[in-house]
């Protein structure tokens, strides 16, 4: 089961139905109305056949109509226009229509069915959320049937938000089973789980065999609920527990019920709230996030008491760097004349890594030059992290005596990648609006390093100085995907009618991934809806270059603000996915964690029935997503575990017939061994120079590889793609991992979770 945080990637198409629709889509955009839409009205048969007639053309006003007339006629219309619109966006439109039902006689109960369906059946993640959004806005009985969803086999992303939108209309009838869920009672034994799943599984054989003679499906089980639903559970019904209660809930195996324990104990200002925090701050074992909000929590109660403890275990090696972090904030938040001199005459003295990092982060709001200079004699420290951490706060503070340290930073012979781009973005940030630094931009552009000509372009797109234009253009031919993007990216911010003709001229040459950028480029500049039809575009400036003027404001918050519908409607066509996931990119890398780990099973199934395999669940799923792959595209495969392994080496593989059959071979021989090096994996990925979007999945936190840490490793992470641009897609397994979620965030890609 699986739940899913989305950051929207359009569906390129390219049948010539598509283009008259999202014609449509612009017409209305802007306030214009296509000759042959409809002005509504009449009867529910008039107007199913009116939407009918349209299709995905008609307005969506016509839908509401539709629905207002609540009636059991109305409905059954509603129905029929559901199944007849092919874009998701008319889809949607009926789904958010359907609350008008809520109440009506005879339409109510297949009106709230029919959302339900959708809820837990839609293979898109919109219908979903809309179809929940809508029964969660029936008041009658709708929260009747997200009940239903919520015990359902539904996926866990349905589940988790039906949670939510109940208790968000529930009331204290419903205490009780939100109680029930917040601590299902499971008394048994490991041996009595064992023996229980080879009872269900000797179970699920016998009833297969007999389904057939007595027509019974097996008999459900109870479920066992996911973590997020529990929490949503505890948080509606913690002012209700007593303090016992609360102070039980910190050995709740999941760290966020852990956090809203001592939170809200904290808000009733209990005595025993100094106490819990203090365990949950001193325990190595606890979530680095839950620590530094103990931490809080105590200097609140105690003020600069606090501080001495606070630095001890900020300087300790065990200690991780959020915590690290957190501490410094909360010292620095002191404003205490004694505790900031400390740090101030500590900086630099470090004995470790962690220790010398505490001590940058702790300083770097601080108003002086002795952080000044000790920051940039700390630049030539022999640790990396260390370097990094200290060209990027003297960046943040524009301290112009460090230019010449931070250029030799990035002007070595033999140069640490981390340290060169630190280096190069602090002297960015330091001589921003700089005229002789925009000259050596200039000069940057012609590097054999792609990142620094990619780091060039972006620099003279933020001058704004129309005088780059050439240089921009020039730059959408680059051989590297990445300054092509940057090279986008700058002339867009250039708002200029000169830029369209260039950029719609590279489009046509792009695919996957970047065509759909430039399209998406072109939506934000014109307000045009030719989506990836090179043609038309090119017949639109054509015919109106000489008349076309840049969007207002006005125009573009219209374009901001219309991008999601455009997008909906251009979506005609069932694209590959992974784990639910659209591809649009033609140069993939999947990376697959293989760990000893993946040999267990899904968390969430129903007891007594035999639990999904977290290994077969991948191979399945990854299986069905190379045999759906665009012939067009380039892809490879990174299983990892203790190490890391590839599919093919060199450059990614073409997804022809010959290696998609190798590759579905090559998947199904996998099998879970060893630890989580999930730095490893992603740091491989990385230096395939032609990959644009990564999908990963994991079933656990890194225990092996250079890197353990989930904070270090995002950063790191981000700084490698702060010039790539590669969308990172993850798909947690098994558990909530912070790290996948980070990584998807910062990239621009979706986050999915199966328990």
């Amino acid at each position: 089961m699986k739940t899913m945080s989305h950051t929207p990637q359009i569906s390129l198409f390219r049948p010539a139905l598509a283009l008259a629709l999202t014609v449509c889509a612009g017409l209305a955009l802007f306030g214009l109305r296509p000759a042959f839409a409809s002005q509504g009205g009449g009867t529910a048969a008039e107007l199913v056949k009116e939407l009918k007639a349209e299709s995905d053309r008609a307005k969506p006003e016509l839908i509401k109509q539709l629905a207002n007339l609540k009636t059991r006629e109305a409905l059954d219309g509603m129905l029929e226009v559901y199944d007849a619109m092919q874009t998701i966006f008319m889809k949607r439109e009926v789904v958010r229509a359907m609350p008008a039902f809520d109440g009506v006689p005879d339409a109510e109960q297949p009106a709230l069915q029919k959302l339900m369906n959708v809820a837990t059946e839609s293979g898109e993640f919109e219908l979903r959320e809309a179809a929940l959004d809508a029964l969660g806005a029936c008041r009658g009985k709708g929260k009747d049937f997200l009940r239903m969803i919520v015990v359902s086999e539904a996926e866990d992303s349905v589940r988790e938000r039906a949670m939510k939108l109940h208790v968000k209309v529930g009331s204290k009838d419903d205490f009780a089973w939100y109680s029930e869920l917040y601590s299902p009672k499971d008394d048994r034994t490991d041996k009595e789980k064992e023996q229980d799943a080879r009872e269900a599984k000797k179970r699920e054989k016998e009833q297969e065999k007999n389904k057939d003679k007595d027509g019974e499906a097996p008999k459900k089980q109870r479920r066992i609920n996911i973590n997020p639903i529990r929490l949503t559970c505890f948080q509606a019904i913690a002012s209700t527990l007593t303090i016992d209660e609360l102070m039980k809930a910190r050995k709740d195996p999941y760290a966020k019920i852990r956090r809203a324990s001592l939170e809200e104990m904290a808000g009733r200002g209990d005595k025993k709230t100094l106490e819990f925090a203090e365990d949950i701050l001193k325990n190595d074992a606890e979530a680095a996030e839950n620590r530094v909000i103990a931490a809080r929590i105590i200097a609140g109660i105690e003020g600069t008491k606090a501080a001495p403890d606070f630095m001890k275990r900020a300087t300790n090696n065990v200690s991780p760097i959020e915590l690290r972090r957190g501490l410094a904030e909360i010292l620095i938040g002191f404003n205490d004349e004694r505790i900031n001199k400390e740090l101030i005459g500590d900086l630099g003295r470090g004995r470790g890594t962690g220790e010398k990092l505490f001590q940058i982060y702790a300083v770097r709001g601080m108003k002086d030059e002795r952080v000044d200079k000790a920051l940039v004699r700390m630049l030539v420290d022999k640790d990396p992290e260390v370097v990094v951490a200290c060209a990027k706060i003297l960046g943040e503070r524009k301290y112009t005596d460090a230019l010449g340290p931070l250029r030799k930073l990035w002007e070595k012979a033999n140069k640490n990648r981390d340290v060169m781009r630190a280096g190069i973005t602090a002297t960015a940030m330091i001589r921003q609006g700089d005229p002789t630094w925009i000259e050596e931009l200039i000069e940057l552009t012609k590097s054999e390093d792609p990142e620094l000509r990619s780091l060039a372009l972006d620099g003279l797109g933020n001058s704004a100085d129309k005088k780059h234009l050439d240089k921009l253009v020039a730059a959408l031919d680059d051989p590297n995907w990445s300054t092509r993007l940057a090279a986008l990216e700058a002339l867009e911010r250039l708002h200029m009618k000169e830029v369209i003709s260039p950029v719609i001229a590279r489009m046509a040459k792009e695919e996957g991934r970047m065509q759909n950028e430039f399209a998406n480029a072109l939506w934000r500049m014109t307000g045009q809806p030719f989506s990836d039809n090179a043609e038309g575009w090119t017949n639109w400036w054509k015919n109106n270059s000489d008349k076309f003027q840049l969007l207002s404001d006005a125009d573009l918050e219209k374009v901001k603000t219309g991008e999601e519908e455009w997008r909906l409607r251009q979506t005609t066509r069932v694209e590959s996915k992974f784990f639910g996931i659209r591809i649009i990119s033609h140069r993939v890398i999947f990376i697959i964690d293989v760990s000893g780990s993946m040999d267990e099973g899904l968390a969430n199934d129903y007891r007594g029935k035999q639990v999904k395999n977290r290994m077969e669940v991948a191979k399945t799923e990854l299986s069905k997503c190379i045999e759906g792959l665009d012939a067009g595209a380039l892809f490879n495969i990174y299983p990892f575990s203790s190490d890391v392994e590839r599919w093919v080496d060199g450059s990614l593989a073409a997804a022809n017939e010959k290696n998609r059959t190798d590759a579905v071979a090559y998947v199904g021989k996998l099998g879970p061994f060893g630890g989580t090096n999930l730095y490893g994996a992603i740091k491989a990925a990385f230096q395939d120079p032609d990959v644009d979007t990564i999908f990963l999945m994991s079933d656990g936190e890194p225990s092996q590889g250079e890197v353990l840490e989930p904070t270090v490793i995002r950063e790191h992470v981000a700084a490698w793609n702060e010039h790539r641009k590669i969308v990172i897609n993850t798909i947690a397994v098994g558990g909530q991992f912070r790290i996948l979620e980070w990584l998807a965030q910062d990239s621009g890609g979706t986050h999915v979770k199966f328990e």
